[in-house]
């Protein structure tokens, strides 16, 4: 049977408007398996799907040769509530698996590495026989656990601190060119993604412009720049996650610095996902006449778990926010709390800033936003996610 101009015109108005409908941008977010340990508690099924294209989840270890393991395997595949049923896996990568079949269009990676993991990564990429080891039992994870990919997030090559060395430059090339060979070998294609360093002192350590070849994308850790372990006498207070260079500290220190210099040796804009915090870094003993910014401290300040220094948002927002002055550095584009009585400063980031951010992924034609994760951020309200999924999406 033919079809008529009007059965054509309602297909194509249904493929145009399916198009106009897709998320255009990527929203990744890290999940850490340690946050069901947390009060309260945050397993995977907390997620809300809605505002997330890709999970990331934190972390798989590797060793030297290349071999894989889990760092708790209780919490990944062990921890169950239904006794009365069997599955070849329960825990945390069960859930991940239920998410996807509530959301399909929902994609998960696990992550590799991580601060804590990276020491490995050096002697295992500098190895042919280690590196294809490695990429051997890590396709086999994804196919085991149901994952649509791997995410690298070695801290860093050719860092002294974690046994790394010059030539971790050109080896981290090899792997990740070898790793997406073979993910893009299997059926289905599985996505190869890596944590990137947006500080000068790590990135250039890479060849940023070769292994962009390598990559789906990357997400650009745009935080941490400035923090209470810079202990030496002249330190002073500073924002942890700048969009923009200030007049103080170094110009290097923020996301358009290090977006511009991936750009400049010719990474695609489509790549670079910028990475958002759910976080505060908190510092003490800040005596200061004005409003706590760029003034000397004492040590780490609070923090919303055992580790002092960190303050998730929610924390933030419900228990700090009453107590301190909140300001906002128009020049870098983040807010920051601080308080006299208490000496304490807090660089954070907010709806405002995440708004801000994410209009700069999109101004810069940027793949999309990552975020350090998604626990910390408020529930039921999301509201760090809210503001930079419907920001992106216009929604």
């Amino acid at each position: 049977m033919k079809k008529s101009i009007f059965t054509y015109f309602v297909l194509f108005f249904l493929m145009v408007n399916l198009s106009v409908q897709a998320d255009p941008y990527k929203v990744v977010g890290y999940y850490a398996n340690w946050s069901m340990y947390r009060n309260p508690a945050f397993y995977p099924k907390d997620v809300n799907t809605n505002l997330l294209t890709h999970i990331n989840y934190a972390f798989l270890k590797v060793d030297t040769q290349g071999n894989i393991a889990l760092i708790d395997p209780w919490a990944d595949i062990d921890h169950r509530t239904d006794w009365n049923s069997e599955k070849p896996f329960w825990g945390n990568f069960l859930q991940l698996v239920e998410l996807k079949q509530q959301n399909p269009s929902l994609k998960t990676l696990i992550s590799v590495g991580g601060w804590t993991l990276s020491d490995t990564f050096s002697q295992m990429a500098a190895n042919p026989t280690a590196r294809q080891n490695f990429i051997r039992q890590i396709i086999a994870f994804c196919e085991k656990y149901q994952f649509d990919g791997v995410d690298i997030d070695w801290e860093y090559p050719g860092f002294a601190d974690h046994n790394g060395r010059p030539e971790d430059k050109q080896n981290f090339t090899q792997l990740l060119m070898e790793l997406y060979q073979a993910a893009k070998a299997h059926n289905p294609p599985l996505l190869v993604t890596i944590a990137a360093p947006a500080g000068a002192t790590h990135y250039q350590n890479m060849e940023v412009s070769e292994i962009h070849h390598y990559l789906d994308w990357l997400n650009l850790m745009g935080y941490d720049f400035h923090g209470p372990w810079q202990g030496s006498e002249d330190a002073v207070t500073n924002h942890q996650a700048a969009l923009y260079a200030t007049q103080e500290g170094n110009p290097q220190f923020n996301v358009d610095s290090a977006v511009k210099y991936y750009l400049d040796q010719g990474f695609p804009p489509e790549k670079i996902v910028v990475g958002m915090p759910l976080y505060g870094r908190s510092y003490a003993g800040v005596s200061s006449t004005t409003n706590g910014l760029h003034s000397p401290y004492q040590g780490v300040g609070q923090g919303s778990t055992s580790e002092a220094g960190i303050l998730f948002l929610f924390d933030i927002k419900q228990n700090f926010l009453n107590q301190y002055v909140r300001y906002w550095d128009d020049q870098a584009k983040v807010p920051y709390l601080y308080n006299p009585t208490t000496k304490q400063f807090i660089s954070y980031d907010d709806e405002e800033s995440l708004k801000i951010k994410s209009e700069y992924v999109k101004e810069h034609h940027l793949g999309g936003a990552m975020v350090w994760e998604l626990g910390e951020d408020t529930r039921p309200a999301w509201d760090g996610m809210q503001a930079i999924y419907h920001t992106l999406n216009n929604k």
